[in-house]
């Protein structure tokens, strides 16, 4: 348990007053009138092809900054639900940045502002891409607390696009959405999907696929099928039909330096094994995964008025992710990224933590830090020096 309540405000920051222009501090304002509980006030937190605006928010802690500064924070279902899941002893804990906000909007806390721009963001057809760490429980409870928050009343629910569930599984996703309610249970769900028999099912995703289907909200399966990455993994673009690359967006090429920064986090996660040369195959395979989710996106999108895609980080980044898809086939479509990321101890600066593209601009619209996941050294097995093969005890 945390030893003090920790919080973290965002506000915009205040001209330096001049000696032509003195003033004194303005009255502490409560939340009622400085954060955007309405879309009017919301703004555009949309990120557009051209990547054009990119105003910082300033991160204070509440326990540091002075009392003009200061937020007061005020208790909703989603805000006690977002302490609860997120606080810990470490600073930045239960705070984040955002990024590309109108400078005329100061909310007084990250929760109350992600949550307005959500809404507006749905509420005007686009695309929100929630991140995560695929092992971090906590991940999964935030992004349930999202679609539990009572964001989710719009003309139309959107469609929420699943990385988790490959696109042959949408005949059996399909025959389940068509059972009587009472018949959609998350056993059903789980039965339908060969949810035991998957890679995921060691991860705790269940609070999160029980709001979904609480909140009745059309699923869709967003990766491509076992066959089509292993393939793309194996011979590159020769694996994908010219038209087929065309119509996906792969016959876009992306940049040497998005490449290499591709090719630079594969070998990482390989623990620095191999040479990054060794994972050009693997690099393309996870362009076919970003393009395919972007396509399901776009369809899901299309059908319902809007959606929203559950992903790892990686798919969720900006510069060369789902996102970059979107913007070759939708180049107008309003698309939202959330990270979430785990603090390390030690690791205070907020801007340390953020995703960036080659050019050192943010590849998320917002970034949210959580605690971290308790796990062993994910690299221990690779470090580990092959056994000799046991002696035949017949010879």
């Amino acid at each position: 348990m945390p030893t003090r309540s920790t919080r973290l405000c965002i506000y915009r920051r205040r001209p330096r007053a001049t000696p032509t222009s003195p003033r004194s501090p303005p009255a502490r304002r409560s939340v009622r009138h400085c954060c955007p509980h309405s879309p009017s006030r919301s703004g555009d937190w949309g990120l557009r092809s051209g990547h054009s605006r990119w105003a910082l928010v300033t991160l204070v802690l509440a326990s540091l900054a002075t009392p003009v500064r200061a937020c007061e924070i005020s208790d909703t279902k989603f805000s006690a639900a977002w302490k609860a899941i997120l606080t810990c002893d470490h600073p930045l804990c239960s705070g984040g940045v955002a990024y590309s906000r109108p400078a005329d909007v100061t909310p007084c806390d990250i929760w109350h502002d992600i949550q307005a721009r959500i809404h507006t963001d749905l509420r005007g057809g686009g695309v929100l891409i929630l991140g995560e760490i695929h092992d971090n429980a906590r991940h999964h409870r935030l992004r349930a607390a999202v679609l539990d928050s009572g964001i989710l009343p719009l003309p139309q629910p959107p469609a929420i696009v699943f990385e988790q569930f490959r696109t042959d599984h949408q005949p059996a996703i399909d025959a389940f959405m068509a059972l009587p309610k009472e018949g959609r249970t998350l056993d059903a769900f789980f039965k339908a999907v060969e949810w035991d028999k998957s890679g995921w099912s060691k991860y705790d995703y269940k609070p999160l696929f029980e709001a979904v289907l609480a909140a009745g909200l059309p699923i869709y399966a967003g990766d491509a099928p076992r066959n089509v990455i292993r393939n793309a993994a194996k011979e590159g673009a020769a694996s994908i039909p010219p038209e087929e690359q065309k119509r996906l967006g792969l016959d876009v090429p992306q940049s040497d330096l998005l490449n290499d920064a591709s090719l630079t986090e594969i070998e990482a996660s390989h623990c620095d094994m191999m040479p990054k040369s060794a994972f050009g195959g693997m690099a393309f395979a996870q362009r076919v995964r970003d393009a395919t989710l972007a396509d399901v996106t776009l369809k899901a999108r299309d059908k319902h008025g809007s959606a929203i895609v559950i992903a790892g980080n990686g798919h969720g980044r900006s510069d060369r992710g789902v996102p970059w898809y979107l913007r070759q086939r939708a180049p107008a479509l309003k698309v939202v990224t959330v990270a979430l990321v785990e603090v390390e101890a030690g690791k205070t600066d907020p801007e340390a933590y953020v995703p960036r593209d080659p050019d050192g601009k943010p590849a998320a619209d917002a970034v949210i830090f959580t605690p971290r996941a308790e796990r062993g050294d994910p690299c221990e097995a690779f470090r580990k020096p092959l056994k000799a093969p046991a002696a035949d005890p017949k010879n």
